[in-house]
């Protein structure tokens, strides 16, 4: 037995390893040299299915369904009926992997029969399977007493898409007494949209324990755009339970109706911090020519406590009428929180707004200039790039950042000699820097990427790494192919995944690239 549970963990590390992030940037993969020396042929792990050692067929079965392998399907579909529970587990997996819909039945089968292996690793399967038919043999898991096989059950079901079994789920519901399992229900129906739960999920918010249960129903409701819940919502957002108020005011916007602005222009002008910032995301959120007027008509008072808030307002709401007066206030030291009236000057979209953001960028003021370059890249202000080019020197780390997500925006190529400066000065920002650069479509970007990847601080090539594999250029092909073949084994192994994403070939070994190379280019 305890070799079983070794492998199933095995299994599972192995799994989250082969589908991980093509770059991961703040750690270090695991046993890279071990594991690129390692790497079977697809024809290997293959025979390995045959093999008479359980670990060896286990660790095959995974591989190769990561690799979606889908000529593995036959042998694994019989790896089901294995004498050790750790390939059983392995073969579901991978079959699951591989959206064998014809193993849906047998999977969900060993999830309730085969007592050697935990629920979750059949679940998992059929999660990955995403087969809907499935939803039928799962929904039951919902009245479990593990509230971690509960959460992974309503997963799986909004995975699989299992929609049909929403009145079974309504029925499982409307029958339970026990306040936590309520969650795992207004969980499932919400995110399943099952409307004819409205009347479930509005008693649920009748009992105000400031539980996840009651924090659940209110994002339920939202999901299932429940036509009464608007007052109960509204009130949620002047209660004192904070995660109430956050799921109300996402609620609401889902929802999204009109009708409900002028209540939560109330809940605005109240003096909880939270309940300010529930429901400006509110009125920003929901399309609403009041809301932005309600905004704006705070600007003429003297109380400048929520200035910043309508300044959001009015910019997310695109009221072109509010430009010029706020641009006016950004241009005041005085006026609070500034860097949110740049930022609603970038949403409302003109052009005319660029001068004096340019401006503000510069100024040396401790608001506003972090806005404004942001703005500046929504707007696409090309003539603004030698001013985000200075930015970069002013030695705000926070404004460098904003900045050179603007040059990013505009992805103007005058700007790559200073990234390509910034980058050899600030190794540490290359994943920014080199996120900005590739951005800009041209040859010379792709030049500098390519150099980075040359670098021998991990810090700069695994970045650069990873924008190639984003960027998808053929032309980084050759550069990624002498990785596959030389020292570094890091860098094979990304260079691998790299390939993967720009030929859409699933090979794991130098010699089945080089194989592909000879004769694709």
């Amino acid at each position: 037995m305890q070799k079983t549970w070794f492998l199933i963990s095995f299994f599972f590390s192995l799994t989250l390893f082969l589908n991980c992030d093509p770059v991961p940037q703040n750690q270090e993969p695991p046993s890279v040299e071990e594991t690129v020396s390692e790497e079977q042929t697809t024809k290997e792990l293959l025979e390995s299915l045959d093999s008479s050692d359980s670990f060896t067929r286990s660790q095959a079965a995974v591989q190769l369904g990561s690799r979606e392998e889908r000529s593995a399907i036959p042998k694994l579909k019989k790896l089901l009926s294995d004498k050790e529970p750790g390939v059983r587990a392995g073969a579901a997996i991978a079959l699951g992997d591989l959206k064998d819909k014809s193993s849906s039945a047998a999977i969900a089968n060993l999830l309730w029969s085969d007592s050697e292996n935990p629920k979750d690793v059949y679940l998992d399967a059929l999660t990955r399977m995403k087969d809907p038919s499935a939803g039928n043999r799962i929904y039951s898991l919902l009245d479990d007493s593990n509230p971690t096989l509960r959460l992974q059950t309503v997963e799986a079901l909004v995975q699989i898409g299992a929609n049909s079994v929403g009145p079974q789920i309504l029925s499982l519901a409307l029958k339970n007494k026990d306040r936590e399992k309520d969650k795992t229900y207004a969980m499932a129906l919400g995110k399943l949209k099952i409307a004819t739960s409205e009347s479930y999920l509005l008693k649920l918010t009748q009992t105000q324990d400031e539980s996840p249960t009651l924090a659940a129903a209110y994002l339920a409701l939202g999901r299932i755009k429940a036509k009464k819940a608007n007052d109960v919502l509204v009130k949620a957002l002047n209660l004192p339970y904070s995660k109430g108020k956050e799921n109300a005011s996402m609620a609401l916007i889902e929802i999204g109706n009109p009708t409900v602005v002028p209540k939560i222009f109330q809940a605005l002008l109240s003096n909880d911090p939270e309940t300010k910032l529930y429901a400006t995301d509110v009125l920003c959120s929901i399309p609403s020519k009041e809301a932005a007027q309600l905004a704006f008509g705070l600007f003429s008072g003297k109380d400048t406590k929520n200035w910043g808030s309508a300044a959001k307002i009015v910019g997310r709401q695109k009221f072109k009428e509010a430009r010029l007066r706020l641009e006016e206030l950004l241009e005041k030291e005085s006026t609070p929180e500034r860097d949110s009236f740049a930022e609603a000057l970038g949403w409302i979209g003109d052009k005319a707004s660029v001068p004096v953001l340019r401006k503000i960028l510069l100024s040396g003021a401790n608001e506003g200039p972090y806005g404004s370059a942001w703005s500046l890249g929504i707007l696409g202000a090309k003539e603004a790039v030698p001013d985000l080019i200075k930015a970069l020197d002013k030695g705000d780390a926070k404004l460098m950042v904003y900045a050179l997500e603007a040059l990013g925006s505009i992805a103007d190529p005058t700007s790559l000699p200073k990234l390509k400066k910034l980058l050899s000065d600030r190794p540490k920002m290359a994943p920014q820097i080199l996120s900005t650069v590739a951005l800009i479509p041209t040859e010379d970007a792709r030049i500098i990427i390519e150099e980075a990847t040359k670098s021998k601080d991990a810090e700069v090539y695994r970045p650069a790494l990873e924008e190639i594999a984003k960027r998808k250029d053929k032309n980084s092909i050759p550069v990624l192919l002498t990785f596959v073949n030389g020292d570094d084994s890091e860098k094979r192994k990304l260079s691998y995944y790299a390939l993967m994403s720009i030929t859409g070939q699933k090979f794991r070994t130098a010699k089945e690239w080089n194989g592909w190379a000879k004769g694709n280019l």
